[in-house]
């Protein structure tokens, strides 16, 4: 009962993070660094409480490899070809691994494709109204994407999907 509590308590503040980012990023186009690491901070915290009263550390290594994967992902492109990504971006999308990653590295995975394909339809009319340099924030659509599959996910596999000890 301890574990779930946990679990939903981190989805809270993420969800509450999120929104105040992806305003942020929509109005301003900056993801406040500040505020990503302290979310961060926060539902690992949660997570390994979690973990603790559950005594199954599954969630934990699902949310560090979601984390380390998502944020690499769109690290390789900011290094690649940095005005196409911005750095807040790669530390959201490690966030958001982060948060999904608890139901799993596909779970994480499928987080970060979601908000791309969340983006999709946007960026596509953008492109042909705009051309080649137009640019619209990532951030929010990130956001929707990990928020619409840790949803999914804890409807679907549980809130605390493995089993403990």
């Amino acid at each position: 009962m301890i574990a779930p509590a946990l679990v939903l308590a981190a989805l809270v503040v993420w969800a509450a993070a999120g929104v105040r980012l992806a305003v942020t990023d929509y109005r301003s186009r900056i993801l406040p660094t500040r505020l990503i690491r302290s979310t961060a901070g926060v539902v690992w915290v949660l997570y390994v409480a979690a973990a603790l009263v559950e005594g199954a550390p599954d969630g934990l290594v699902g949310a560090a490899i979601g984390g380390a994967i998502c944020g690499g992902a769109l690290a390789v492109v900011h290094f690649a070809h940095p005005p196409s990504m911005g750095f807040g971006d790669v530390r959201l999308a490690a966030l958001n691994g982060l948060l999904c990653g608890w139901w799993g590295w596909r779970a994480a995975l499928a987080g970060l494709a979601a908000g791309f394909l969340v983006a999709l339809p946007e960026a596509i009319v953008t492109l042909c109204r705009e051309g080649r340099r137009a640019s619209r924030p990532l951030g929010p659509y990130l956001v929707v994407g990990a928020g619409g599959v840790a949803v999914w996910s804890a409807l679907t596999a549980g809130v605390v999907p493995f089993g403990g000890v």
